[in-house]
């Protein structure tokens, strides 16, 4: 059912609808995206009266009583941002979204998460060592702004009973890092009071384990202009880490002990509001190829990362090796980090650990066409479970029946997705978790419930 709504100076979602959809199609005619509209669509849980309306980019929409999913339809382009919301709460009740912000890319959007219930709680905590202003907290499109000397915190707006909240830092204060612990999890019968928000002016680092090093000098390890050289026999490191968190951290091996290889796995990334502690550094006095396939390349601007070392791959290339050995041992992971012009490339088999011989099994497959990868969800009561493709990670919300990974997978690549953490409570299968992309959507089953007694197979079985 859809309507206007009282009072609202938003058009009726039917036009703006169409009117979205004809504006993209025309910036694509006009040289900008020349992807089509894409899908903002989501799941509903615990509606039992009327009255809800969801809005997101000037489109409101009415859910009916009793719905189960709901949709905006070809509503996004590419790097879109949209925040899904609630406009109007239901009769009787209160709705919470998770899942409702984010940046359109090349898939469609349908793991926003719409929990109702005829009771909520409010969620907060503690604070401590907050000696600045600038503290800004949110749980989703809810932000609260926290005074200086705050030592405890309650989010403004109550969320629904059996919905997912994920309290993080949209802000930090001046001068200082402030990093949450127990931020996430799903609302019980009780108001939630256990997050921690704890602020330091302690400067982060990003270090981690140094294994095989043994007596050989000469090692130098460095995180943009931070430089360690490392002594002989250590098996640990630390740099400086970006000047705050959101920065990106790239640990690369700047120079080499004599005689041996080292590489530095799970090196690159984006600094979180804590010490990052699992950077792995291999060494060995054998080192080896990596490389692999590269098929459907019609066009240059295709660039492929390994940690701190890439490759621009020349149109209608047929394989690639990186540039750099890994040393025996060592941990890689292989990823797109540019597309070429006008085609999706996919990365599979992209990660791994070489062992005693060069690596030349990753497979790099480009097309004309994306396809969103996804699939259903059943029993999935509380929050805490991450999904992965091998390349990209989803968090996936409390009662969420549906999900869709969020890049696109070119057509003709592999895939597997595989549960890269369990729910908070029970656990959960994956079948018909691999195969090769041929169309758009997906068949990927995720079934929760009670802790399983055996291991979690992936290949259907």
């Amino acid at each position: 059912m859809q309507r206007q709504l009282p009072g609202s100076s938003f058009i009726g979602v039917s036009t703006a609808r169409s009117a979205i959809a004809a504006c993209l199609l025309a910036l694509a005619a006009c040289g900008g995206s020349s992807n089509p509209p894409l899908d903002l669509s989501g799941t509903v849980s615990g509606l039992t009266t009327s009255g809800l309306a969801l809005t997101t980019l000037g489109v409101n929409l009415e859910v009916s009583a009793g719905a189960t999913s709901f949709t905006f339809g070809p509503v996004l382009s590419d790097t879109v941002v949209y925040d899904v919301t609630v406009a109007i709460q239901p009769s009787g009740q209160i709705c919470t979204v998770t899942n409702g912000t984010g940046t359109a890319t090349t898939a469609n959007i349908s793991n926003v998460v719409v929990t109702c219930s005829n009771r909520t709680f409010n969620i907060g905590g503690t604070i401590s060592g907050l000696t600045a202003p600038g503290l800004v907290l949110a749980n989703g499109s809810d932000t609260l702004s926290v005074p200086t000397g705050a030592s405890s915190f309650t989010m403004p707006a109550a969320v629904a009973y059996g919905s997912s909240y994920a309290v993080t830092v949209a802000a930090q204060p001046t001068g200082l890092t402030c990093d949450v612990t127990n931020g996430t999890g799903t609302v019980g019968t009780n108001a939630v009071t256990n997050i921690a928000v704890a602020c330091t002016d302690k400067p982060l680092t990003v270090g981690g384990s140094i294994s095989g090093l043994g007596s050989a000098t000469g090692l130098v390890l460095a995180n943009g202009t931070d430089t360690y050289t490392v002594p002989a026999g250590a098996t640990s490191f630390k740099l400086d880490a970006a000047a705050s968190s959101g920065g990106a951290y790239v640990v690369r091996v700047q120079s080499q002990p004599t005689g041996m290889t080292c590489s530095a796995g799970n090196g690159a990334g984006t600094m979180p509001t804590h010490d990052v502690t699992d950077v792995s550094v291999t060494c060995s006095d054998e080192a080896y190829s990596l490389g692999g396939t590269v098929t459907g390349l019609t066009t240059s601007g295709l660039v492929l990362s390994e940690g701190s070392d890439t490759y621009s791959v020349p149109a209608n290339a047929t394989n690639f090796t990186m540039p750099a050995a890994l040393a025996d041992g060592s941990s890689y992971r292989v990823s797109v980090q540019t597309q070429p012009a006008g085609l999706t490339c996919t990365v599979s088999r992209g990660t791994g650990t070489v062992s005693a011989s060069a690596v030349m099994n990753v497979d790099v497959t480009c097309a004309s066409t994306g396809y969103t990868l996804g699939g259903s969800i059943s029993g999935l009561t509380s929050s805490g479970l991450i999904l992965t493709d091998g390349t990209d990670s989803l968090s996936v919300s409390a009662n969420a029946t549906q999900f869709s990974m969020p890049n696109a997978l070119a057509y003709g690549s592999s895939y597997a997705v595989t549960i890269q953490a369990q729910p908070s409570r029970g656990s959960c299968q994956i079948t018909n978790g691999t195969g090769t992309v041929t169309g758009d959507g997906g068949t990927v089953q995720v079934t929760c419930g009670a802790p399983a007694s055996a291991p979690q197979r992936d290949d259907g079985a």
